[in-house]
């Protein structure tokens, strides 16, 4: 089995952390040849914090992300190494100095890497004997180590591009085929509310994989698979909106028989995605298998024959053609066209800005992001202020690194952060000591340090406990390589793991900013962009080129995932400041049908467009078009009913609209609610 072949087999975080752990060995072996193991000690400090970037992204990310991270974690250093000598400056410059990585926070999640690389780089600082003062050519040796591995980053995620576009469409694949699964299991029991709450959760986590798969795919427009994967990824989007649709058809269907059909192909569908994600991440060759398509034939068959689910029928049959579509793409062979311009796709790249300007407009005590980094400075200084003064802690900067790592912008984020941190810490300090009873040399431990660093990069967006345990092993080892004589502290790494966390946790309760706090901005956000997306699935016109109203539809997606993620995180909240959550719930699912309601609307008129000079039709979609932004906007209760014969020239137009109109109305009337009770 080739190279080529074992990568392709593995997950894409896995390759990732392989990448890292090489380039981190690289750095290490390279300058400790050149330099000796002082200069290599002190350069693979600043590369693993500038390694903690490395993420799969683009190219153009990677060099800016590693490039901030590198920046941070020496800024972070060097201050820090310069305020040790005076006693009373050390607490205060460790405050300020997590207060302002914290603050890094402003340019959004992006920018997380680079805020914990400047913690840990301080914390690296803070391992350093006491008398070791600020040297400039360690200063040098570090920006060497950081430079170092921020061309192996650019080198290696420029070689990774097609890998990385192959892996996330296959994640998207994989992430749809739950989605279809949730829905089929939804059919099956309508009325109970957890498998709506299932749905939607399945549909936020999609968002995210959706999200990450643009960024690649829509990015590349040079090569000859950059049309197919283009097309794929569109053809994903479609086949998810109509997949939607189908949490609509209980109201359809009048039999049980007609509902176990229904989700029958659903499940079908969804094993053919699985199919073609694997497809995808293997870079095999694609082969229908001949008895699936018999088995999902079958219930559509059935289906055709009951008149009451004739409308069912046609969406799951629409659902089929486009999973042949995108079954055929994945032949090479496949001729591919596209019904868009690309370079209108790049609107739907999230943004990658790092303005100075977010960073002021949250220098106000009032924003999440100022308390959030007030909190972490303040706790993380407290911390490190009592572990100095107790006697038995030799390593009190340990307390700083789990404060920072457990301390999030909302109690859900720190609560499982607390629990994975203390279980993979546990983790990390047995498995130190059984590095040690394999053997203590300097070498092995070097070795095993680097390899521990990969795990802990590679786990980090998977399994956050792996990532605490390699963690501790990192520091444990890192502090000993620093200091020799120190020992291998790892009763005291799990004692002030626990004080860190328990610390951070309570701290998490001082000037809290509650979900439901944000919750009516984001929910006035998310109505504007459904109003947004309404006109333009409505309008007979294509007022920006073919891709408006695909743009008006991600940023109405983008905004009920902000919605949904608000609900989520709020189920770890006290009770008395939680978001109404059942409420919350069938506003999303009433958001969401809309969604596929318009989308639906939005095909048949793009299907049918030579059919629409009929007198009329324009009047009529006009006056469609006005309901359904009464309805959203609350303004006329009334607006959910219209009559408007000339739409029937469509097949199906005048219900797709009026079940649209419904939908809407539901999302308003919920709407209300949810802002009676906050």
């Amino acid at each position: 089995m080739t190279p080529t072949i074992v990568l392709r087999r593995m997950p894409a975080w896995i390759v990732n952390g392989i990448t890292v752990t090489l380039g981190l060995a690289l750095v290490q072996l390279s300058i400790g040849f050149v330099a000796g193991a002082a200069a290599a000690q002190t350069a693979i400090a600043t590369a693993v914090c500038a390694s903690l970037a490395d993420v799969v992204t683009t190219t153009a990310r990677v060099a800016r992300r590693v490039f901030v991270a590198s920046v941070a974690s020496t800024l972070a250093s060097v201050l820090f190494l310069a305020a040790r000598p005076f006693d009373a400056l050390q607490i205060p410059a460790a405050a300020l100095i997590v207060f302002a990585a914290m603050l890094m926070l402003s340019w959004g999640p992006k920018a997380g890497t680079g805020a914990f690389a400047a913690a840990l780089s301080l914390v690296f600082a803070m391992s350093l004997p006491a008398s070791e003062p600020l040297r400039w050519d360690h200063v040098a040796w570090g920006l060497v180590g950081s430079a170092g591995y921020w061309l192996w980053a650019v080198v290696t995620a420029w070689l990774l591009q097609p890998t990385w576009r192959n892996f996330s469409l296959a994640a998207t694949a994989e992430g749809e085929a739950r989605l279809v699964a949730a829905i089929a299991a939804q059919l099956r029991r309508p009325s109970e509310l957890i498998w709506q709450s299932g749905v939607l959760d399945e549909e936020t986590a999609l968002a995210d994989r959706f999200q990450v798969a643009r960024d690649l795919v829509f990015a590349n427009d040079r090569g000859p698979s950059a049309r197919r994967e283009t097309a794929l990824l569109l053809h994903l989007t479609d086949l998810r909106d109509l997949a939607m649709a189908s949490k609509e058809a209980p109201a359809q269907l009048t039999t049980e028989r007609e509902a176990e059909l229904s989700a029958d192909v659903l499940d079908g569908i969804a094993a053919a995605l699985r199919a073609a994600a694997m497809a995808l991440h293997t870079g095999s060759a694609f082969r229908p298998d001949p008895a699936a398509e018999a088995a999902l034939q079958k219930p559509l068959d059935e289906l055709a024959q009951s008149t009451g689910a004739e409308r069912c029928n046609a969406l799951l049959r629409s659902q089929l053609e486009l999973l042949r579509a995108i079954e055929r793409l994945l032949d090479p062979a496949e001729a591919v066209h596209l019904t868009c311009k690309r370079a209108d796709l790049r609107r739907y790249i999230s943004p990658d800005e790092w303005l100075w300007s977010s960073v002021a407009a949250n220098l106000h005590p009032g924003t999440p992001v100022f308390r959030h980094a007030a909190r972490t400075a303040v706790t993380a200084a407290l911390g490190y202020a009592v572990a100095q003064a107790l006697a038995w802690t030799l390593h009190p900067q340990w307390i700083v690194l789990t404060i920072v790592a457990v301390m999030q912008g909302s109690l859900a984020q720190t609560l499982l952060r607390r629990n994975a941190r203390v279980l993979g810490t546990l983790a990390g300090c047995v498995a130190v000591l059984a590095l040690t009873a394999v053997s203590p040399s300097a070498l092995f431990l070097s070795g095993s340090f680097l390899i521990a660093s990969g795990i802990a990069h590679a786990f980090f967006p998977v399994r956050y406990a792996v990532t605490a345990g390699a963690a501790a092993v990192m520091a444990v080892l890192q502090a000993h390589l620093a200091v020799p004589d120190g020992g291998f502290s790892t009763l005291e790494r799990f004692g002030d793991t626990i004080a860190g966390a328990l610390l951070g946790w309570a701290a998490t309760y001082v000037l809290p900013i509650w979900e439901r706090r944000n919750l009516p901005a984001v929910l006035q956000q998310a109505t504007v962009a459904l109003r947004a997306y309404a006109a333009e699935a409505t309008a007979l016109r294509e007022a920006d080129g073919p891709s408006a109203p695909r743009f008006a539809r991600q940023r109405a997606y983008d905004a009920l995932r902000a919605v949904s993620a608000i609900r989520t995180r709020s189920l770890s909240e006290p009770e008395d400041v939680r978001v109404p959550v059942p409420q919350l719930t069938l506003w999303l699912s009433a958001a969401y049908g809309l969604m596929s309601h318009l989308s639906n609307l939005r095909l048949s008129l793009t299907l049918h467009a030579s059919e629409q000079g009929v007198p009329g039709f324009a009047a009529a979609m006009a006056e469609a078009s006005k309901a359904l932004d009464a309805s959203l906007a609350g303004l006329d209760a009334a607006a959910g009913r219209i009559a408007a014969p000339a739409l029937a020239v469509l097949p199906h137009l005048d219900a797709r609209v009026q079940r649209a109109l419904d939908e809407a109305v539901r999302v308003a009337a919920q709407k209300l609610q949810i802002e009676a009770l906050v």
